[in-house]
């Protein structure tokens, strides 16, 4: 059954990803583990590797162009399945009514409430680092081991942690440089995606007074507000897109009676 592979969240500061490479062509086939292709984050340009096995049925994303976390970057299924549906399935919805539903309103009551009370904002440099999505799938996270402990220097590019996901265990790097303030989740423990890993900031920074639940909710709250506007630019991009092939069919209908017409002057010139 062929699968979908969404564009992977590889920094916890990761909102988008560019495709620098592939490493694969359409139609080769996929060994869990191969190369697919290196991504540009905001950060670095990493290797990204196939969870599943397979052949490679479709490429979302070309070389060179960007693409939000979790829009379609490819498709890897059985050779010759027909992936029409998983094309097209996701344009039904494009029609609603984009009015704010009850949940949205509810969160964005919730963001006023959670911004408005007590000014309890970071101190200058402290950055939180929230468990990675590490896999299109992943939803939770397994800190295997720790490569770093608090107060060790932390420089952009080292290896804070071994992480275990649903698919596999990679290494997590840092990219941000500082000091490893707080751990969140300590060896052998289990959290979601998102929540928090760990604290990196300048050496001696007193972090005691943060409520850590408050500044996550923010950070959660935002999160949520970016992916509901990334939908709602799809929506109207396959909306314009569908109006520009509406425009286009007398166009093309045109010139086939052209085309005809033509032949058709042609017999009986001859």
């Amino acid at each position: 059954m062929a699968e979908i592979v969404n564009m992977p969240r590889l920094s916890d500061t990761m909102e988008e990803g560019v495709v620098a490479a592939w490493l694969k062509n359409v139609g080769d086939k996929i060994e869990e583990g191969d190369i697919l292709a290196e991504i540009e984050t905001d950060k670095a340009t990493m290797e990204f590797e196939s969870f599943q096995s397979g052949v490679l049925l479709h490429i979302g994303v070309q070389e060179g162009e960007t693409a939000p976390v979790d829009q379609l970057l490819c498709i890897i299924g059985e050779e010759g399945e027909d992936i029409s549906g998983l094309l097209n399935g996701d344009t039904s919805d494009a029609s609603k009514d984009e009015a704010p539903t009850n949940e949205e309103s509810k969160e964005s009551k919730d963001s006023s409430s959670v911004e408005s009370t007590s000014g309890n904002e970071l101190p200058e440099g402290v950055i939180i680092i929230n468990m990675p999505r590490l896999s299109d799938t992943m939803e939770e996270g397994t800190v295997a081991s720790w490569l770093k402990a608090e107060g060790d220097a932390v420089e952009e590019g080292d290896i804070l942690a071994e992480i275990e996901t649903d698919k596999a265990t990679m290494e997590f790097e840092s990219f941000n440089a500082g000091t490893l303030l707080k751990i969140g989740i300590q060896e052998g423990e289990t959290a979601k995606v998102d929540a928090l890993l760990a604290i990196i900031g300048p050496a001696g920074t007193d972090i005691s007074g943060i409520d850590m639940e408050q500044v996550q909710m923010r950070q959660l709250l935002k999160k949520k507000r970016k992916k509901r506007l990334r939908k709602k630019r799809k929506k109207k991009l396959q909306r314009h897109q569908r109006l520009q092939h509406l425009l286009q069919v007398p166009t093309q209908i045109q010139i086939q009676i052209q085309v005809q017409i033509h032949q058709e002057e042609f017999l009986l010139l001859h």
